[in-house]
């Protein structure tokens, strides 16, 4: 028979496991769910350096804050959209953004993560760059190119046909920028000590602008008909016609016709492209050339994607992969070359982005297909790796945020006016101009700028609404500039504008706590949860302090 250890045993074994604890300094530990044992759900949020802060003060206090929320993993950008990086890079140093070569963001970080059990994940916006980046400049070969020979650079974008500001990397040149940089600037990152993890973002090719129209450069133009071997290289001189034997024309494909026209090598890039696209492999089939297009760029991405899971887990097995990704990799893949559910092999975590700006519909109806949307994800992934549904707070409250976008389209188009009537008065005085002309177009302009200040007035009405019982005091100064810019002048009005532009930036990066309802958040984390997935990961810690949104984040993920 056993004998109870003494009261000096007892006090001896509580000591050492006190002792214990306080020796393991807040090393992470795996939670466990009180009710059934799994895991505990995971939380992650998404960050940009300025949320983080320029000090080592500055970015403790952030780490508390996500401490108090609960978050167990910060996803930090360190490559942004024009390709700018925000560490003390010796090798891309002309990438570096001023400021971040003197202060070691990336070390900081880490360092005050690290004691609570937070990781940080590098996060790196993978295949664009700026107009102005060292990368294109250096190198404007690697960059994507439509049928007519331009770079996404040369796109535009919505019904005012803003111009695109960046320039998306052709992921499959080799050499070119998949190899000579990017690869080479994520192992720089592995093998820094502060790094825990390696976060894919755009990882495919451009959706927001002519997802049919890239890649065609000229390394691609070669490489997709090669990729699907749509002719021999070999005996390049004979060319095999279709041997008709079924009663389905398509049906014969088989019989090994060469499918790429003999002029394809000489002709113009726009030739091409177009066969690339509508091109029909067998005569009097369909046109299913495009087939091979879309599975060359999935190829590519997916090639990429292999590629940084061996060169991470090279440096540094214990470093994790995640990335983020459209919520629909079927769908994606067709139109940005992301099959990412096929990605077991190669991602530790995936983060989709079911973000409401990604759904029709009411809030409601985001809701329920905001569940449906992780429950399909799972099965694509076959639950193969952690999945945490991605949820942007922003998005959330298109209702609450309609008013400032339609005041702010408001606010374009009487620019747009100004400029249109100083165009047509600068052009009458050199031209000598007929005196009617100008008068027609200022009548024009005159009944375009009443109609835009009526839609100006109605949205400010709706705004007043939401804005002035929280805080009063700045919705008296917003009436009062809308109503100086509904009096002004025509020759007034662009400085009337300017100041009302300017006011209701301020309004929109600090808004009153309650304009965003924190229940809409809380009710989204819950509608993610229904789905069971891994975890949950918010985007972004800048729109949770602009939307007051930190202390309901606290509360939700304290469940």
């Amino acid at each position: 028979m056993m004998r109870r250890p003494t009261t000096c045993a007892r006090f001896l074994i509580w000591l050492i496991v006190i002792l214990g604890c306080l020796a393991a300094g807040g090393a992470p530990v795996a939670r466990e769910s009180a009710q059934s044992g799994a895991p505990a759900e995971r939380h992650s949020v998404w960050v940009h350096p300025p949320e983080v802060g320029r000090d080592r003060e500055a970015v403790r206090a952030f780490v508390e804050q996500c401490r108090r929320a609960h978050i167990e993993t910060i996803i930090l950008l360190v490559k942004g959209m024009n390709g700018e990086i925000y560490w003390p890079s010796q090798r891309f140093s002309a990438a570096v953004v001023k400021g971040y070569e003197s202060f070691d963001l990336l070390r900081e970080l880490g360092a005050a993560a690290r004691p609570h059990g937070i990781k940080v994940h590098a996060w790196l916006v993978d295949f664009v760059e700026g107009l102005n980046s060292p990368a294109l400049k250096a190198h404007p070969e690697w960059a994507q190119l439509n049928h007519a020979g331009g770079t996404t650079g040369t796109e535009t974008l919505g019904k005012r046909k803003r111009p695109y500001p960046y320039v998306w990397m052709c992921p499959a040149r080799r050499p070119g920028y998949t190899d000579q940089w990017l690869l080479p600037m994520i192992e720089e990152l592995a093998k820094n000590p502060a790094v825990d993890g390696i976060h894919h973002d755009y990882i495919r090719y451009p959706g927001d602008v002519a997802p049919d129209s890239f890649c065609f450069c000229d390394y691609c133009l070669t490489h997709i008909p090669r990729y699907a071997m749509l002719a021999y290289e070999t005996r390049s001189s004979e060319r095999y016609d279709v041997d008709v034997r079924q009663e389905r024309v398509e049906a014969n494909w088989w019989t090994d016709p060469t499918m790429l026209p003999s002029t394809y090598s000489k002709a113009e890039r726009r030739e091409r492209a177009d066969f690339l696209l509508n091109g029909r492999t067998i005569p009097g089939g369909p046109p299913d050339v495009r087939y091979f297009f879309y599975d060359y760029r999935v190829e590519q991405i997916d090639r990429f994607a292999r590629e940084v899971h061996e060169l991470v887990k090279k440096v540094n097995p214990k470093l994790e992969i995640s990335a983020a990704v459209f919520k629909n990799p079927v769908q994606s893949a067709r139109f940005i070359g992301q099959q990412w559910h096929r990605w077991n092999e190669w991602i530790d975590i995936y983060t989709p982005m079911t973000y409401r700006s990604h759904f029709a519909g009411s809030f409601e109806s985001y809701l329920d297909h905001l569940e449906e949307t992780t429950r399909r994800q799972l099965e694509w992934t076959r639950h193969g790796r952690p999945l945490e549904a991605g949820i942007a707070t922003t998005y959330l409250y298109r209702e609450e945020l309609q008013p400032f976008e339609d005041m702010n389209d408001a606010i374009e188009t009487l620019r747009d006016l100004q400029s249109s009537v100083q165009d047509a008065q600068a052009a009458q005085r050199q031209l000598n101009a007929a005196v009617y002309v100008l008068e027609g177009a200022s009548g024009d302009a005159r009944q375009a700028r009443e109609m835009a200040m009526k839609r100006l007035v109605a949205a400010h009405d709706r705004l007043q609404k939401r804005l002035a019982p929280l805080a009063p005091d700045t919705a008296k100064t917003l009436a009062q500039l809308v109503k100086a810019a509904e009096e002004a002048s025509p020759e007034q009005q662009a400085t009337a504008v300017a100041g009302l532009s300017a006011e209701l930036a301020n309004v929109r990066a600090d808004l009153p706590p309650g304009f965003c309802p924190p229940e809409k958040l809380a009710r989204a984390i819950d509608a993610a949860r229904r789905a069971k997935p891994d975890g949950i990961v918010i985007f972004a810690a800048s729109s949770l302090k602009r939307e007051k949104l930190w202390p309901a984040l606290e509360k939700a993920f304290a469940k």
